[in-house]
């Protein structure tokens, strides 16, 4: 009778710290989740200042490329 009632309280105690571990362990990931797109966001807001303050380059003005003119050769 004893060894019953010591099993079921070590069994419930068991299946509390159990139940517990996986709450927090769901809790924990939640967070996880939370942190890394707050650090996305913060990454591309820096990508954004970054390309801001990058001056953007002159236009240059279109050249031609001059093409070489091959010289044939004059068959004698």
């Amino acid at each position: 009778m004893i060894n019953d009632k010591i099993i079921t309280a070590l069994l419930a105690c068991l299946l509390a710290l159990g139940g517990w571990t996986l709450s927090r362990t769901f809790s924990l990931s939640q967070d996880m989740v939370l942190v890394k797109e707050k650090i996305s966001q913060v990454e591309k807001q820096l990508d954004e200042a970054v390309w801001n303050t990058i001056p953007e380059p002159e236009k240059n003005k279109k050249r031609k490329k001059k093409k070489k003119k091959k010289k044939k050769k004059k068959q004698d």
